[in-house]
């Protein structure tokens, strides 16, 4: 397993969690808890076997709340200029490099109403889930719950494209192939991208006509098609950002786009 070295950079922001989980462990497990050891008590001698089962599963929801609150009150994200680490009840529980980290995946889930309603309405929030592959294929995922998560999601974003897109474009200018997990590929000459039932197409840089994240989803569109060459969930896409920003940097120096130069590397992504 290789040692992986924590980030040592300044710290740039902490996001501590909000209060919602604090606010549903009073309501959820506190309140319940205190009203099962309250009835307890009003219980007559003569039923204390009715007792004990309430004390029981009383004390037990009362702890579980106590442990939520404070589990949430210790729960952070410290965020460096060369990495991101994670807090909790036990103290630190990970720390990664943004230049170790081969794969950062990113989701973003808009919380409607259900049915066709929840379609014509305007979405109640969102929801951004930033997650890591390391160096030893090992998970590592952000809460969601945390305060300003939209900013941390974005700093995360540009500070992990920034640390390795030097490299990548470096890998590309001497005709080597980039890869964004298995249904993705690039190099100097085209894109190419998995088909669905199998085997890769590609398409030549410089008949791309405009590529741009709508909907969550990257849709490619090639010159004189009248279909797009491609249109994926960037959910699906590691490292969609570095995609995105290499895509801008070769379409800029092999066509003059001019108003169809439309590259949403800013853009929503989910």
């Amino acid at each position: 397993m290789e040692m992986l070295l924590a980030p040592e950079g300044d710290v740039v922001a902490e996001h501590s969690a909000t209060l919602t989980y604090r606010v549903f462990s009073v309501l959820f497990l506190l309140l319940p808890g205190a009203g099962l050891l309250a009835l307890a008590t009003q219980l007559a001698a003569a039923d204390a076997d009715a007792r004990i089962p309430l004390v029981v599963f009383g004390v037990l929801l009362g702890g579980l709340g106590a442990l939520a609150i404070v589990q949430q009150s210790k729960s952070k994200v410290v965020l460096r200029a060369d990495g991101v680490e994670r807090w909790g009840l036990r103290g630190k529980l990970w720390a990664l490099r943004f230049a170790e980290i081969p794969q950062l995946h990113y989701r973003v889930v808009k919380v409607r109403l259900g049915g066709l309603l929840g379609l014509l309405l305007p979405a109640l929030g969102t929801n951004y889930h930033p997650a890591f592959t390391d160096p030893n294929s090992k998970k590592r995922s952000l809460p969601g719950n945390l305060k300003s998560m939209d900013v941390l999601a974005e700093r995360v974003v540009e500070q992990h494209t920034t640390s390795h897109f030097a490299a990548a474009r470096k890998q590309l200018d001497a005709g080597e192939e980039v890869r964004f997990g298995k249904s993705v590929a690039l190099d100097k000459d085209k894109l190419s991208v998995k088909k669905l039932f199998g085997g890769m197409k590609s398409c030549p840089l410089g008949e791309i006509e405009k590529f741009v994240v709508a909907g969550g989803a990257l849709k490619v569109r090639q010159r004189g098609k009248l279909m797009n060459f491609a249109s994926m969930y960037t959910g699906g896409i590691p490292n969609v950002f570095l995609l995105l920003r290499l895509l801008d940097s070769l379409l800029g120096q092999k066509s003059a786009l001019g108003d169809n130069r439309d590259f949403a590397g800013q853009a929503y992504v989910g």
